[in-house]
């Protein structure tokens, strides 16, 4: 008697709409099918991603100099001698520079971009301390933004905290951009000309924002998950 009731009472559900019936059970290829890729939302995902990741790279910094604002100064004080058009540069791989050089004494890659930008726009020599350190800002956030647009176009459809993909994401940017684009491009002194601190400095800085663009875009994601197809 109570086999029959239960049974009874899965059927009624079932009729109701409670419980689904066999015929329409999603298969494996209908589930993927309701959920097509969208990679306009994976990128402004992964660039509100790239936004975070750069803003937890400058708290990074700012860590770092009140940590050891003694080394910090040390640090600043080598980034200021003169470039090697005025003193020579010590070490292998100094120079990769297949163009350029473009950076002046005391100026960092994003810093050399905006007075480069600002050059080819209006002709003219940026002589405003408080333009060049805007352009810097303006470059430096406008790169973390389109890099994580594009973790986002690659990593989309990763589910949970992607640690690993945000720590091999940063890795890559930090090498590729900080270690061989910038210094190929003649906006960086060469790898060379740096000591194994500031890469290291540099490194750690790209770790984090890799991990804050995996963790930004994973959490909205979940926030804002995807519209399923509606079946026929």
């Amino acid at each position: 008697v109570l086999a029959y009731n239960l049974r009874t009472d899965a059927g009624n559900r079932r009729h109701r709409g409670y419980l689904p019936t066999s015929h329409s059970a999603a298969t494996p290829g209908e589930e993927q099918a309701m959920h097509h890729p969208n990679p306009w939302r994976d990128l402004v995902l992964g660039a509100v991603g790239g936004l975070a990741g750069t803003l937890a790279m400058g708290c990074y910094f700012t860590a770092v100099r009140a940590l050891n604002k003694a080394r910090q100064r040390d640090q600043e004080r080598q980034d200021e001698q003169p470039s090697h058009d005025t003193a020579p540069v010590s070490g292998p791989l100094a120079d990769i520079a297949l163009l350029g050089p473009f950076y002046e004494a005391g100026e960092n890659s994003t810093q050399a971009v905006g007075r480069w930008l600002y050059r080819q726009l209006t002709g003219h020599d940026l002589q405003s301390d408080e333009t060049k350190s805007l352009l810097s800002e303006l470059v430096h956030w406008s790169f973390g933004t389109s890099q994580g647009a594009l973790y986002g176009l690659g990593r989309g459809q990763q589910t949970g905290l992607d640690l690993s993909g945000g720590l091999l994401f940063g890795s890559a940017v930090w090498l590729l951009a900080s270690e061989l684009a910038g210094p190929g491009l003649g906006f960086a002194p060469g790898p060379g000309a740096q000591p194994a601190s500031k890469h290291a400095l540099e490194w750690g800085a790209h770790l984090v924002y890799g991990v804050g663009v995996a963790a930004t875009m994973q959490t909205l994601a979940r926030l804002l998950p995807r519209s399923p197809q509606t079946r026929e």
